[in-house]
């Protein structure tokens, strides 16, 4: 039988042997679909395992963001209590000299000795900003405030002491105040008007403004913070967003009989949410639940970036008490509009600085609120009202041509009725207007100047009125 095979074998063909040697050649060095499979595991895992870890990372980019923004409103919240604090001593000391009223020198003493709320801010600001130069421009405030609140005790005392009471009757820190001998020396009335003179003077409100300028270096150090932590943490996301899309790839080019998924789940999604990006859009939370993830994150972030943008844009072009345009506003519409279709009201509140030195700042402001909301009522949507400066306002009427001087005439004089009502607390105010239209007689080539140069004659002739040039 072996001689047979071998004899068999001997008589093969060269072409036989040709493909046998082929044969034998393609067994050897075929690919194993085990090892096909084995290795396909291998990458689906790492890749698995690469993309749960991106998640976590976002995870943490968010969160990170999250703190940061919890840091930052806390801080502003020690920031507004300090100011708040302050401006409540301003406020008891204040009605204290003014009033009598014995409950505010104890208010005044409960918030120096046991409430606190401006040493309790700044401790709790120095949790997380201690060292920072935030954490310093409060520390100042906090100084600042402490000095002043010496001058707020002497004017008290002063005002024990000019009412002929006996500081016992007043809580310890009233009797541990000891007054210079010149100042011990004054009649009573003397005594009371120093006292006035301390805590409304220019000397004390220009204390207060720099305490108030502390507070708000604070704030901006604070955002400057936050807007680095939001820019870190957008730089990280969209890091991760550009792993997370070579993995998808990736995992399209091996997991190719899940194609039909990963479109679905991944690439799609995917897709859109760069297109709303690119658009600058919010995306669309669709898909794998790590896209939706990444979703909510990158709209989280893009809608506090949007309020921030949108805060931001308005406070410079908006007055902060009144929420009226500003100044620069204002400067910027006389350039853009013409001058020739347009009507300028200047509009000063008559005695303003009486009201601040009689009944305090805080009418003053309510004065300015009452009157920027009377004007914003009292004109069109198209009109633009602006604060330009402490009781100056301004409005700009488009498409409006002298044919309107009855109608802004009426403006001004029920604008005048209704602010002759006193309120409670704040007194009869009056405006005085000055009104230039665009094609008004023996025009210079300011509207402005024309407008202020009838409003002149406003005020020269006593106030309340409408003057026209």
């Amino acid at each position: 039988m072996a001689k047979r095979a071998a004899a068999k074998a001997a008589q093969r063909t060269p072409g036989e042997k040709m493909k046998e040697r082929r044969a034998t050649t393609a067994e050897n060095k075929g690919i194993s679909i085990g090892s096909v499979y084995l290795v396909t595991l291998i990458l689906a895992g790492l890749l698995a395992a690469f993309t749960l870890i991106l998640a976590g990372q976002t995870n943490r980019s968010y969160r990170s963001m999250q703190n940061a923004s919890k840091t930052y409103i806390a801080g502003r919240q020690d920031a507004a209590d300090m100011m708040d604090a302050s401006d409540y001593l301003t406020e008891m000391v204040r009605e204290f000299v003014i009033t009598d009223n014995p409950d505010c020198v104890t208010n005044f003493f409960v918030e120096t000795e046991q409430t606190r709320r401006r040493d309790l801010a700044l401790e709790d600001l120095g949790r997380s900003f201690s060292g920072t130069e935030g954490y310093g421009f409060l520390l100042s405030a906090l100084e600042r405030s402490n000095a002043l609140t010496e001058t707020e005790k002497y004017a008290m005392r002063l005002k024990v002491e000019s009412l002929g009471q006996d500081p016992a009757d007043y809580p310890a820190g009233i009797g541990e105040i000891t007054l210079s001998a010149s100042d011990a020396a004054l009649s009573s009335d003397e005594k009371a008007l120093l006292a006035v003179e301390l805590v409304f003077g220019e000397a004390y409100q220009a204390r207060k403004d720099e305490i108030r300028a502390d507070v708000e270096k604070c704030l901006e150090t604070l955002l400057r913070s936050l807007e680095d932590a939001q820019s870190a943490s957008t730089a990280r996301y969209l890091s991760a967003l550009r792993v997370q899309t070579a993995l998808v790839i990736a995992l399209f080019a091996v997991l190719f009989a899940a194609i039909y998924l990963s479109y679905r789940l991944v690439i799609r999604p995917l897709l859109k949410s760069v297109g709303h990006m690119g658009r600058n859009e919010k995306m669309v939370p669709k898909g794998s639940r790590e896209m939706r993830f990444l979703a909510d994150t990158y709209n989280g972030m893009f809608e506090q970036t949007r309020r921030d943008a949108e805060q931001l844009s308005y406070d410079a072009s908006h007055d902060d008490l009144t929420d009226l345009y500003n100044r620069g506003v204002f400067e910027r519409l006389r350039k853009e509009h013409d001058d020739g279709t347009e009507a300028m009201l200047l509009i000063d509140i008559d005695k303003f600085k009486t009201i601040n030195d009689i009944y305090g700042h805080d009418v003053g402001d309510r004065a300015l609120k009452k009157v920027a909301s009377l004007l914003k009522a009292s004109f069109r949507s198209e009109d633009y009202v602006c604060r330009i400066g402490g009781d100056e306002f301004a409005v700009i009427m488009l498409h409006a041509s002298s044919a309107l001087r009855e109608l802004v005439e009426g403006k001004v004089r029920r604008l005048n009725d209704a602010l002759s009502v006193p309120e409670e607390g704040l007194p009869a105010i009056s405006l005085s207007v000055g009104v230039a239209f665009g094609d008004r007689e023996n025009a210079t080539d300011d509207i402005f100047k024309d407008a202020d140069s009838a409003l002149y004659r406003v005020k020269n002739a006593g106030g309340r009125g409408c003057g026209f040039y």
